[in-house]
């Protein structure tokens, strides 16, 4: 058992007090705090406190064995998954995440062509896929995944604005239309959407609209994104979209090619540990339209809400397609099992818990993050009610 501690990105979204409060830091600069990753990503790798000076990535190295089980095939010697803290103040960009085969290939591409890690127009950062589930730790707004005709219809219908798209997808349905969106000239996207802001940003600054309607995202998105003389077409994208609310505890999952955006709101985040991402607006960082048309998925499904499953020994887990990680939580079982073939990540959003394994015992409270080693039983006991996520391979 070691105590890990994440790092820490200060992307523009994010807000000002709720990681800070989480872990426990000043932040009297109100510098933007986004995300805490606790993984070993090469662009954010977490550090274990009790081994001066080692990171998760290097100890894995040293001991793989203390991580994987036998014959684990783990080419990079680093943890299959990522896993994040985000508090949302500003709306994401509209994106979406490659397939591995496609993450692979893109990752190599950009290499041989000498981008730089940190090179703006670079898009794969590593070779993996990105499938992801988020959690809720409050209520969180997200657009996820394209309506149905029905409700794309009666959208365009209700905004006369966007009256004349309604022809062109009749006539060649949702892709056709998302294409034409996406690939307009700027002087078609601005006759678009400029005489929408006028109605509705005089609406969203008088407290007219309500967060169940796309119009107050909308108008959130004109206010943060627009610039002078040049609408941002991903406002177009949010039209398109399925609105999902979720309340505290509930998740959903991202699968490759689904669009989709955090809006607003704080959760929790396991993914393969990847950071490639395909954007197409809402953000100042690179957009590739073409690389987004070629990969997003058309399906118009219903977004579904993932809940929590009572597993054997009082664990609570989130199932996915994911093979690279299982997510789970605690919340006020008196007590919980764990006995893993694999290693494990835990960290605790709020109430304390005290957690006794092979190698010892240790007490969790808000912020406190531990790694649990292979084939280490350990017992979790609440000591006051609140929430422990465990991330596991």
């Amino acid at each position: 058992m070691y105590l890990i501690k994440g790092i820490v990105k200060n992307y523009p979204w994010g807000g000002t007090s709720y990681l800070p409060n989480l872990l426990g830091t000043a932040n009297k600069e109100q510098v933007p705090h986004a995300e805490y990753w606790l993984g070993s990503h090469p662009d954010g790798d977490a550090v274990l406190t009790n081994l001066p000076q080692t990171t998760l990535r290097s100890f894995i190295k040293d001991h793989p064995g203390k991580i994987f089980p036998p014959n684990h095939a783990q080419k990079d010697g680093g943890l299959p998954f990522l896993f994040k803290v985000l508090d949302v103040r500003n709306m994401l960009s509209i994106q979406l995440h490659p397939d591995k085969e496609t993450a692979m290939q893109g990752f190599i591409k950009e290499n041989a062509q000498g981008k730089s890690r940190d090179a703006f127009d670079r898009v794969y950062k590593d070779g993996n896929h990105k499938p992801e589930l988020m959690v809720a730790l409050s209520e969180f707004w997200l657009v996820q995944g394209f309506k149905s005709t029905e409700q794309i219809l009666s959208t365009l219908d209700g905004s006369k604005e966007l009256a004349s798209l309604k022809s062109i997808f009749i006539e060649g349905g949702l892709a056709h239309l998302y294409r034409y969106i996406m690939q307009a000239d700027q002087a078609t996207i601005n006759a678009l959407l400029k005489p929408l802001g006028k109605r509705i940003k005089p609406q969203y600054e008088s407290g007219e609209l309500a967060k169940d309607d796309i119009n107050f995202w909308a108008a959130r998105a004109f206010i943060t994104f627009n610039q002078q003389g040049k609408c941002d077409r991903g406002i177009l994208s949010l039209y398109l979209m399925n609105l999902v609310q979720l309340k505290k505890g509930e998740g959903i999952y991202q699968a490759p090619g689904v669009l989709h955006a955090y809006l607003e709101g704080q959760n929790v985040e396991c993914m393969a540990n990847s950071d490639n991402v395909i954007r197409g607006g809402l953000t100042p960082k690179h957009i590739d339209v073409p690389l987004l048309l070629e990969l997003v998925s058309f399906s118009q499904d219903r977004p579904i809400i993932v809940h929590p499953e009572q597993q054997a020994g009082g664990l609570e887990t989130y199932q996915t397609p994911a093979q690279e990680f299982v997510l789970s939580t605690v919340t006020a079982q008196p007590s919980v099992e764990i006995d893993s073939s694999a290693a494990n990540l835990m960290i605790c959003i709020d109430g304390a818990y005290e957690v006794t394994a092979t190698e010892g015992s240790c007490s969790l409270e808000k912020g406190d993050a531990i790694l649990l080693t292979v084939n280490d039983h350990a017992r979790i006991i609440t000591l006051q009610s609140g929430q422990l996520f465990v991330a596991q391979l």
